[in-house]
């Protein structure tokens, strides 16, 4: 049983060696090769943060790596106390292709989540206020592609149709 205690906490360690073992730099002490982040230092590819200041030392942006690949990068409202203003989620399996953008407005009173395929082109975008669906629109890369669905200032539903961009005129 002694051995065991042992052992999980010789894993924990290594987990936790692992994760506090994650450089910060600044972000001009990397640089991109085939899509792969590498350090200046000694070339290898990067497993950690890289991190952009202002002058004040306040950190407005940073990327977060594995392996050479890119993550998430976060962007922070100015002068605020690294307040999320966007979250951007990459495709593990294509480096440097979106899968999620999730933009937090200063007020706080709703979220906007874009969605993307695997080939990083936006199909999806809601928005949310107190976790409940305030708008959604369908995508096929920049145009409107599908159905839109919105509330009036009265609370009743709308919903439209777009194919290409353009908007399907509705039959009354």
């Amino acid at each position: 049983m002694n051995h065991i205690k042992c052992f999980y906490f010789l894993v924990f360690i290594l987990v936790f060696q692992k994760v506090c073992s994650q450089d910060t730099l600044d972000i001009n002490e990397v640089y991109i090769e085939n899509d792969l982040v590498y350090k200046y230092s000694d070339n290898a590819r990067f497993t950690g943060v890289t991190q952009m200041k202002r002058r004040k030392r306040e950190v407005y942006f940073e990327e977060v790596y594995n392996d050479g690949i890119i993550l998430f990068d976060y962007q922070y409202f100015k002068g605020s106390d690294r307040k999320l203003i966007f979250r951007t989620d990459y495709n593990r399996y294509k480096p440097w292709s979106k899968e999620k953008e999730f933009y937090y407005p200063k007020s706080g009173k709703w979220i906007q989540i874009s969605s993307y395929d695997e080939n990083g082109k936006k199909i999806l975008v809601e928005q949310f206020e107190k976790k409940k669906l305030i708008y959604s629109c369908q995508y096929s890369g920049k145009k409107k592609n599908g159905q839109e669905i919105c509330y009036d200032e009265h609370g009743n539903q709308l919903i439209f149709q777009y194919v290409n961009g353009k908007i399907l005129r509705v039959k009354k």
